[in-house]
């Protein structure tokens, strides 16, 4: 059976000092239920009205009876309020378990699912230049995937996770995510060169399944495997054996870079001095500047180049080594229009 294993996780997972009853969770409907007889997850839409479901929560263990009324959206429901109030710590989540012990039973030997792009990138501060330079990198395309030889409920990296399976010579790992269950660092650094970990989040599928836009007595399979099959949002790279290689490699791109532009700085070497320009500023024609139009004459300072040169504010404010105005500061004011 899948289930094995189950209670040592939920006991993990339902820490009394981690759960906190809330508001959205007190009407708690839940799309899959455990048949009591066979020990199988079962749809609301395959089960008899009511109580003759026979059907008990995947959670506590309690009676569960299958609500499919005209008005609201199909679900399971705990058979009395006392039953819920009894039970409502361990059953806080008892939607994300009934729909990941589905996920496990419905996925079988294998199944496709498509995977978002792995994008990331590497930063460093240029103290020459004042600020963050950066280089994104590219880890892998979006694709779809066809993982088999599947097996759940088993373990990787020591922790228990939801699905292993195979993409040709690499294991791929998938575990589902939800409030009260994050993704365990065992997961995040492990160093296995022909292993890849995709974590799947769950928290959007609650509003998907009971949404008024969808058919009441629609399966609950169906939109499940869709959802796991094509939703890329719900999806995140938590690692890839490229991860590493592809991050190294726009690290040195981007120290080349910083190398590169401070050989530039260097080979063009300090503004020439005249005893006219005693401080390597470039030189300021009066003639051509706009004086009156402008409010101060002042001394500007290139934060790239280290340039200085004698301008009017604002219209003089551009580099002429770098030609912008993006890297200039005030290093003095000289005088304005109102002085003249």
């Amino acid at each position: 059976m899948i289930y094995g294993d189950e209670k040592e996780e939920n006991r993990m997972e339902y820490n009394a000092s981690e759960i906190r009853m809330s508001e959205n969770h007190r009407h708690n409907r839940i799309p899959f239920g455990l048949d009591s007889d066979d020990e199988r997850i079962v749809d609301v839409v395959d089960v008899p009205r009511g109580a003759k479901c026979g059907c008990v929560c995947p959670s506590c263990r309690t009676p569960l009876v299958a609500r499919q009324g005209d008005e609201k959206e199909w679900h399971f429901a705990h058979i009395s309020r006392r039953v819920y109030e009894s039970t409502k710590n361990a059953c806080q989540y008892s939607f994300y378990i009934s729909v990941r012990l589905m996920a496990r039973q419905l996925i079988g030997d294998e199944i496709t699912l498509r995977l978002p792009a792995y994008r990331g990138t590497v930063t460093r501060h240029d103290d020459r230049r004042g600020y963050p330079l950066s280089e994104s990198f590219l880890v892998t395309e979006p694709k779809e995937v066809v993982i088999s030889n599947v097996e759940v409920e088993t373990r990787f990296a020591g922790v228990p996770v939801d699905i292993v399976g195979q993409i040709n010579n690499f294991r791929f790992v998938v575990y589902f995510t939800h409030p009260g269950r994050s993704v365990p660092p065992e997961l995040e650094s492990t160093h296995d060169d022909r292993s890849g970990v995709i974590a799947i989040s769950l928290d959007a599928l609650q509003k998907t399944m009971f949404s008024k836009k969808t058919d009441r007595r629609g399966s609950y399979k169906t939109a499940l495997i869709e959802f796991l099959t094509n939703d890329l949002s719900s999806k995140q790279w938590i690692y890839h054996p490229r991860y590493q290689r592809c991050h190294q490699q726009a690290l040195q791109k981007l120290e080349a870079k910083a190398a590169s532009a401070a050989a530039s700085r260097i080979a063009r070497g300090p503004q020439r001095s005249t005893p006219s320009n005693a401080h390597g500023l470039h030189e300021f024609d009066a003639s051509t500047s706009p004086r009156k139009a402008d409010g101060r004459r002042v001394l500007f300072e290139c934060v790239v180049c280290n340039s200085q040169w004698e301008g009017w504010e604002p219209s003089g404010s551009t580099c002429p080594r770098c030609d912008t105005h993006l890297y200039r500061t005030i290093k003095k004011v000289l005088g304005d229009t109102t002085s003249e």
